[in-house]
């Protein structure tokens, strides 16, 4: 007689669960229980214990529950909470068998008028293998003319500036180059300050009195698609947008010019397609996506994605009804 075998989950499955898990625990810590466990519990074939365990999944679709896990937070929470979830979704990406040998400093620019703490940061940052200082500008107006000569991966943003302010800078430098990581370094503990910079395109808002090892991994973290504020700023700003007001009941499209490309993301936004998706058609990258969304989201003054897909119908970009995710 022969015994049966009990069903041994394949690495994919445990990989998979361990992914979800990560996702819903990552936002028990941050939002709490309650609110966490029941935005998971609405995602169909989704089981979740108490504890946050991921229990079963869709198993035909497990990156359609990824997917959808996620964008479920994105709506409750905003821009945020989607970058907060990256990095739980590593596990799930192909890695190079082995690791790269060589690997290209992060380049930095500096915006801050106070001369004697950017020669602070300049001594601190430089000592680091895998960053370097290309400039630092001491105005709006210079941040925007030494990004687009130097070209930075990463801008490290005071709020205060003689010429404006730090979100003129930001709005000017994402407007032109989308890829480019933002991170605020500010005295200013202002909860309207933090909203308006992650409103901006901000991915990290950061207090000068913070230590210098949390800054500098902080400022890794946030290349990887990490989110560059505290636990405290977290919470705040999930909060915050969590109590967005509904759309306004005045035409928000009027006067509205969109291009090629926003044209095409809306599009692709009305029939329900992840960032992952977006960037892999687009051939860009998934920070990139979410800074053209961000923008596509000023520019029609709208709050989510389902009202970028009912903008899209007003206004013939789609010729049937999309499936979009909730």
């Amino acid at each position: 007689m022969k015994l049966a075998m009990p069903d041994v989950p394949s690495t994919e499955e445990v990989r998979y669960c361990e992914v979800l898990t990560s996702i819903v625990k990552r936002f028990t810590r941050l939002v709490g229980a309650p609110e966490a466990l029941a935005v998971a519990r609405r995602i169909p074939q989704l089981s979740v214990d108490d504890e946050g365990n991921v229990l079963d999944y869709n198993r035909d679709d497990p990156l359609a529950t990824v997917a959808m896990l996620i964008e479920q937070y994105e709506e409750l929470f905003g821009n945020v909470a989607v970058t907060l979830a990256q990095q739980a979704t590593q596990p799930i990406a192909k890695a190079p068998t082995l690791p790269p040998t060589v690997t290209t400093p992060m380049r930095i620019l500096l915006v801050d008028d106070h001369i004697l703490f950017r020669e602070g940061l300049v001594s601190l940052i430089d000592a680091q293998p895998d960053m370097k200082v290309v400039g630092g500008a001491s105005c709006v107006q210079e941040a925007v003319e030494l990004h687009r000569t130097l070209k930075p991966n990463l801008v490290l943003m005071d709020f205060g500036l003689p010429d404006g302010t730090g979100l003129d800078a930001t709005k000017t430098i994402l407007a032109e180059s989308p890829d480019t990581t933002i991170v605020f370094l500010t005295v200013a503990d202002d909860d309207e300050r933090l909203f308006a910079a992650i409103r901006a395109g901000a991915m990290g808002y950061l207090f000068k009195n913070v230590r210098a090892a949390e800054l500098l991994k902080t400022l890794r973290g946030v290349v990887h698609g990490e989110a560059g504020v505290s636990r405290a700023s977290a919470r705040r700003v999930l909060e915050e947008f969590s109590r967005l007001p509904p759309p306004p009941q005045i035409d928000p499209f009027e006067n509205t010019e969109l291009t090629p490309r926003e044209l095409e993301l809306v599009r692709e936004l009305a029939r329900g397609a992840t960032n992952n998706e977006i960037a892999q058609r687009f051939v860009i990258s998934e920070n990139t996506v979410r800074n053209h969304v961000h923008n596509v989201l000023a520019k029609l003054r709208l709050h989510s994605r389902r009202d970028v897909a009912d903008y899209a119908r007003a206004h013939g970009l789609i010729s049937y009804s999309p499936q979009v995710k909730h």
